[in-house]
């Protein structure tokens, strides 16, 4: 009786040993995580500037400044009664012709915003803190957020009045 017993024995051991290894637990099936998915090419879109500033004073400063010959972009920030224009000028443009396209929008700007002390400058450094400050208030910053990226600008120029 002991020989059948390990015949019989034998096989269940092996057969329930076998179940367990190929039909015990499995892992948990977790959903498939959806597939990253490149993200849409930004474009422009309209922002809303801080309430209370004077965005239109802005437009018209940097409106008037494009239509000067030698400029190609221009960038106008608003900070009290203070305009600072950052200038954008065409790059096969002479330095002392820099400085004649600087003055002419001066004297253009200063014309059509008489209330404002206007300062110039066509300075690479300069003009990209000054597109930073716009860029920052353009997308409803407030002017007093960069207070002292303002003083900085500030400092950096000296005014040019007519």
């Amino acid at each position: 009786m002991k020989d059948i017993n390990k015949l019989i024995l034998l096989p269940m051991t092996v057969l329930l040993g076998a179940s367990l290894v190929f039909g015990g637990c499995t892992a948990a099936k977790k959903p498939l995580s959806p597939e990253p998915t490149t993200p849409a090419p930004t474009t422009p879109r309209a922002t809303t500037p801080a309430p209370g500033y004077p965005r239109e004073v802005a437009d018209r400063t940097v409106s008037e400044a494009n239509q000067v010959n030698g400029v190609r972009g221009c960038t106008a920030i608003v900070s009290g009664k203070n305009i600072y224009v950052g200038l954008d000028l065409n790059s096969n443009l002479e330095k002392n012709k820099s400085v004649a396209v600087e003055k002419e929008v001066l004297d253009r700007v200063k014309k059509r915003q008489s209330n404002y002390m206007v300062t110039v400058s066509s300075d690479v450094d300069t003009v990209t803190r000054i597109k930073k400050v716009s860029q920052g208030v353009a997308a409803g910053k407030p002017i007093e957020s960069f207070d002292q990226e303002m003083r900085d600008i500030g400092n950096r120029l000296q005014p040019k009045t007519k």
